[in-house]
């Protein structure tokens, strides 16, 4: 792999990006729901986790490197590995933002969720049964399941910071402290109850 050439404020850059991204994601998502599109929209929700995992992981790399004053090679491979690694991204997310005795079904789901995600985006064979996989068959339930987890773990972040109960670094804290945003994702969890 490319070395990264990496500072603070190209970390501080990189997990704004994620996280607009991820606000992005998530509300075309709930877009393409509505038009019955619940593949597409299950694998877009599953991408605006892993977005959202990926900058919780950044700010990590962010805490770490001012409290030592530099960035070690360690957080430099971390972070690499956030960039590309699928299933490390979706850790972060349910680690991140689900309190450890949050719901289970939220941990157990993120076990195979990669597997999920690609099953609603390609066309193919299952191992094992040799069962034809039709991503256009992916239920409303579950795609709403999936949207609702990323509703709830946005909400609860919004709702955290404007009221003081959830701290986060400033980049996060800058995005996460509006109204208007919060306002919004209420909206969202109307239609996807």
């Amino acid at each position: 792999m490319v070395d990264l050439k990496l500072s603070i404020r190209k970390l501080e850059g990189l997990q704004l990006a994620c996280l607009k991204n991820a606000l992005r994601l998530h509300f075309d998502s709930i877009l393409l729901a509505k038009k019955r599109s619940y593949g597409s929209s299950f694998a877009i929700s599953v991408i605006a986790s892993e977005e959202l995992g990926k900058a919780c992981g950044i700010a990590e790399i962010i805490y770490c490197a001012r409290s030592n004053g530099r960035i070690h090679p360690e957080y430099a491979n971390f972070a690499k590995a956030l960039l590309w690694d699928h299933k490390l991204k979706q850790g972060w997310f349910v680690r991140s933002l689900f309190d450890i005795f949050g719901p289970r079904d939220v941990y157990r789901r993120y076990q195979t969720i990669q597997y999920e995600k690609n099953n609603a985006i390609y066309a193919g064979v299952r191992k094992g049964n040799h069962h034809i996989v039709r991503p256009f068959l992916i239920s409303a339930s579950k795609a709403k399941k999936q949207l609702r987890t990323v509703n709830t773990a946005l909400t609860n972040a919004v709702r955290g910071t404007l009221d003081g109960t959830e701290y986060h670094e400033e980049v996060a804290d800058q995005l996460f402290r509006s109204r208007r945003l919060l306002r919004k994702l209420m909206t969202t969890a109307r239609f996807i109850r």
